[in-house]
């Protein structure tokens, strides 16, 4: 397998960690164990929940069906309106759930209040949670016990090996504490002997902490939040954030990308970073899932 590539910013030492090329690594490695599972008679499948006409959720959502085809996963999608019953979507689950021929679900997130998504992922069989994010799968996490990792910070993970960046030992920060991305992301960091510090919008001076990181993980919603002042010398850097800004192209990371590479030993870029691997994880997530149940 030939290397990854080793690019770094203009002018600057920062490694850019590539996380297309890792997420395109990812999907030539789930080919094979999709052939395999072919050859035995099972078509791997993820089932899509989408309620409402949330831009974002629908683009996403068309993003992993078309990535789900590349690498022969059958994808399923299940539009709702944003009118519909708890008890339909409730009474979805239940049939997937009991459906042999459906492997994963993802319940596309946001659901639309006053719809209840934590019934929902309640309801959901662990077995088929291939985002992570039932409590089961959340809970199997802090007990160190196997489980789907919710997709982004098994991402992460999964780039920051790529390209051989030790966690063990290291002061990592999560700026973030979402079910989604937060809390499983700081779980997997102390799985893998890393010191770590979630911050949030109500800790002081956050840059005091986020001047001790070894490994930072920007996961806040706020476009270009954590800039180089804010920044051990050194530190590898995690842009999780994708942010609409009017007046600007394209999506924009947590992270203010140019001062944060003049210090940083690496970084990812917003888009080509997080994003791709989240996908790759989810298919990731859905072939395992096919193998575990046949």
């Amino acid at each position: 397998m030939e290397p990854l590539p080793r690019n770094y910013v203009p002018e600057t030492d920062a490694l850019i960690l590539d996380g297309k090329a890792v997420a395109q690594r990812v999907r030539e490695q789930l080919k094979q164990r999709v052939a395999a599972l072919h050859a035995r008679g099972v078509v791997p499948c993820l089932a899509v929940m989408l309620v409402g006409d949330d831009p974002a959720s629908h683009t996403y959502v068309r993003t992993k069906a078309k990535t789900c085809e590349s690498v022969g996963i059958r994808s399923i999608v299940k539009h709702y309106p944003a009118d519909v019953t708890q008890a339909t979507l409730e009474a979805q689950i239940d049939a997937w759930n009991a459906d042999p021929t459906v492997h994963g679900v993802l319940i596309q997130h946001p659901v639309p209040a006053p719809l209840n998504e934590g019934a929902l992922l309640h309801r959901l069989d662990p077995r088929k949670d291939v985002d992570g994010i039932t409590p089961a799968s959340l809970g199997a996490l802090v007990a160190g016990e196997p489980a789907f990792g919710a997709c982004t910070p098994l991402g992460i993970i999964t780039l920051l090996d790529a390209y051989g960046i030790s966690i063990e030992g290291k002061h990592a920060v999560v700026v973030g504490r979402s079910v989604i991305l937060g809390k499983p992301m700081a779980l997997m960091l102390l799985n893998r002997n890393a010191t770590v510090t979630i911050c949030h919008s109500r800790t002081r001076d956050l840059a005091h902490h986020t001047r001790q990181a070894d490994i930072l993980v920007a996961a806040v919603g706020k476009p270009e939040f954590i800039t180089g002042e804010m920044l051990k010398p050194g530190a590898v850097v995690i842009d999780a954030g994708y942010n609409r800004v009017e007046g600007r192209k394209g999506d924009v990371g947590d992270v203010a990308f140019e001062s944060a590479a003049r210090v940083a030993s690496a970084i990812t870029p917003v888009p080509g970073g997080v994003g791709p691997m989240t996908v790759a994880m989810l298919l990731q997530n859905t072939v395992l899932a096919a193998e575990q149940q046949a």
